[in-house]
């Protein structure tokens, strides 16, 4: 294997949590930060994977769990109800991706001129990635509630905004 998995941590069953690291490790990571393909790689694989996480899913707000996280990547579950929103935010130094895999989220972030604001609504089996320092908002557009798998290199210390 090429990345680490000794210091892996996850808020799943121990069972699940290898599970998820065989599948990464058919992915044939590298050690370090990912690149964009891979976190979109990464995101895609574990959101096709519905029986990783299906049965994690409630229709709580306070539905948020860490499937995995290792010194390069983190990867989280997020559940999302009416109205559930999450404000402005970035990811500071990391690069990030989302997939959603039940209902629909609405996101919107700064164009290229960072002025502009940009709409985009996300459905089941759709994605949307985004380089360091993107700054966005997202939240519940439809589904009951609506999940998404999202996927984050090198592993979030802190949203900074």
């Amino acid at each position: 294997m090429s990345y680490n998995t000794v210091h892996v941590e996850s808020e799943v069953p121990q069972v699940r949590t290898e599970e998820i690291s065989r599948v990464l490790e058919n992915l044939g990571l590298t050690r370090g930060p990912l690149s964009h393909d891979d976190i979109v790689r990464v995101t895609l694989a574990i959101a096709t994977r519905t029986d990783l996480y299906q049965d994690l899913v409630t229709g709580d707000e306070a539905s948020r769990w860490l499937l995995f996280r290792n010194s390069s990547f983190e990867v989280k579950l997020l559940t999302w109800v009416r109205g559930q929103t999450w404000d402005w935010h970035d990811y500071g130094a990391s690069s990030g991706a989302f997939a959603v895999t039940s209902g629909v989220l609405l996101e919107r972030h700064r164009g290229d001129d960072c002025v502009a604001l940009v709409s985009g609504n996300f459905g089941v089996g759709q994605f949307g990635a985004f380089g360091p320092q993107y700054e966005h908002h997202i939240k519940h557009g439809a589904g009951s509630p609506a999940v998404s798998i999202h996927v984050y290199s090198p592993p979030l210390s802190e949203p900074t905004v």
